[in-house]
């Protein structure tokens, strides 16, 4: 039909435009933060259907090869669920925050403790990383998730806003949900047929993250009109620790090669918050919820900017045999 032709052929260019399309859509969604009382109920819908992305772009063998030796990757997880973790969080503990501004250091914790962002293989197969081992990695996290962010919360906070039980029922029924669903597309479609679809996929991922974004914008206006000061300051605090995150992360794991680094420190520095607002939205005050939104600013942004860095730096790494 001429109609789903010429809607898969919009897909498909929307997904070659990758990371610049992620860019422009967290400022369609500060355009639109009226819309978000309409999305902000489906938030754990589209974070299934982004993982569920995530699931069709990894390759299946690349996949298996990384479940066969997961020494790495339980390295990266541990990293990134308990040793970032311990690090940013008795950093935030330190720095008095707790006293000043509590709900500001709530969310805080609750995001260096949580796992990374369900779309982390659909953001590595749109800056060119290794997506399998990324997909693997995000598995381990959310398998060390029940035990770490709870043990974290009650390290930093004296409690746990989730029940270690409640998280990893929550959580296995995403990760088994999402993979079933892939499971039995990839064996209707078949492999070849997803492979050839790759673009428009990744166009779909990108309208499911805009409408995440719109989720997320809705108290960014009111926030920065009350206090544009404050909220400057907290964008270039949540940008610095996002890049400090990326390049600590990297330089840990530098042996493993510039890709894996980069996965592992996308993986530590973008943490699923939207699970925090999902489960707990109505109980967080407004400053978790403009946190919450300030913090999706790198998760759109910074992949445009690592991309071209990404690929200079495998060349390089070709090159010298490093």
């Amino acid at each position: 039909m001429p109609f789903l032709t010429a809607l898969r052929a919009a897909l498909a260019w929307l997904g070659r435009q990758g990371t610049r399309a992620l860019a422009v859509s967290v400022f369609f969604g500060l355009a639109v933060p009226q819309l978000a009382v309409y999305v902000k109920p489906y938030l754990g819908e589209t974070v299934f259907v982004l993982l569920l992305f995530s699931y069709l772009r990894t390759d299946p063998l690349a996949f298996g090869r990384h479940l066969k030796t997961p020494g790495l990757a339980i390295a990266a997880a541990l990293w990134v669920m308990v040793a970032t973790p311990l690090l940013f969080g008795a950093a935030y503990a330190l720095s008095g925050i707790r006293d000043t501004m509590p709900a500001l250091y709530t969310i805080m914790i609750l995001q260096c403790a949580i796992t990374p962002i369900t779309s982390s293989a659909a953001f590595a197969a749109l800056i060119g990383l290794d997506v399998a081992f990324s997909l693997v990695t995000l598995i381990i996290c959310n398998a060390l998730s029940p035990l770490t962010t709870v043990a974290l919360s009650y390290l930093f906070l004296g409690t746990s806003l989730f029940s270690p039980i409640e998280l990893g029922i929550k959580l296995f029924f995403f990760f088994a949900g999402a993979g079933a669903v892939a499971f039995a597309i990839r064996r209707i479609a078949g492999t070849p047929w997803i492979e050839r679809q790759k673009d428009t996929i990744d166009g779909l991922n990108v309208i499911a993250v805009f409408v995440f974004a719109i989720a997320a914008m809705e108290s960014v206006p009111r926030h920065v009109m009350a206090d544009p000061i404050f909220a400057l300051e907290l964008l270039v605090l949540i940008i610095v620790l996002t890049c400090v995150l990326i390049g600590l992360s990297a330089l840990v794991f530098i042996r493993a090669g510039v890709d894996r680094g980069l996965v592992i420190g996308l993986l530590a520095a973008f943490r699923n918050v939207g699970v925090i607002m999902a489960a707990l939205g109505s109980t967080l005050p407004d400053m978790a919820w403009f946190y919450f939104a300030m913090s999706q600013f790198p998760i759109y942004l910074l992949p445009a900017l690592v991309k071209p860095l990404a690929k200079r730096l495998q060349r390089r790494e070709a090159v010298t045999g490093a």
